[in-house]
């Protein structure tokens, strides 16, 4: 059963982004708070069940946080930093940019499916984008694999439910049929789906449990 939250009376009007904060809010059970905010830590809007004021100062301070990572001098060791996760003995707070000049910032209770907050959070950043008018950044398009979402099934051990991909999230309405292919000279065999998305497309996605990796086939 999903634990019913009540959202904080707002201090300031619904925009274009209350809708796709409030996808995130109620996708996941956890989340306390969710921030939009720009390059200078300001907030473009929120959902939260604290107090509004609390959620935009800590928005701010974990956008602080995160550009301490992407400085000229931290990319030089670490490469590009775009995303990151603190975790406290209360809370666990996710921060995802959704641009160059823009991020993402959520606040949770632990205990939360992490899959499912990452397909969520990667949603809201493509519909963010698409409604300023931004192109996805290169870290999103340069992620390879899949992340795939599974389910207990029965006569399998498991079966595929959904998938996301740059930022791209596909649900799946059905299983057609499942095989094993050989995966090399060592014996170990690929985990084979053929699967239906709600689009209508059918396409096969291939799980390697060795490797811990997926890939999709058309």
């Amino acid at each position: 059963m999903v634990r019913r939250r009540r959202e904080s009376k707002r201090d300031q009007r619904e925009s274009a982004f209350t809708p796709i904060l409030r996808r995130v809010f109620r996708q996941v059970p956890s989340v306390l708070a969710c921030v939009f905010v720009d390059y200078e830590g300001e907030c473009i809007d929120y959902v939260t069940t604290l107090d509004p004021y609390d959620a935009k100062v800590s928005a701010a301070h974990m956008h602080m946080l995160l550009a301490l990572f992407r400085s000229s001098a931290a990319r030089r060791i670490c490469g590009e930093p775009f995303a990151l996760e603190l975790v406290t003995s209360e809370r666990e707070i996710w921060v995802r940019c959704a641009g160059e000049d823009y991020a993402l910032v959520t606040i949770l209770e632990p205990g939360f499916d992490r899959l499912a907050l990452r397909d969520a959070l990667a949603y809201a950043n493509r519909e963010f984008r698409s409604e300023v008018g931004i192109d996805t950044p290169a870290w999103d398009l340069l992620r390879a694999g899949l992340s795939v979402r599974v389910r207990a099934a029965e006569g399998w051990d498991y079966a595929p439910q959904g998938f996301w991909a740059g930022g791209v999230r596909r649900t799946i309405t059905g299983v057609l049929g499942r095989w094993t292919e050989p995966a090399g000279s060592d014996g170990m065999e690929l985990v084979c789906f053929r699967v239906r998305t709600q689009e209508g497309q059918e396409l096969t996605l291939v799980h390697d449990p060795d490797a811990q990796d997926w890939v999709v086939r058309e």
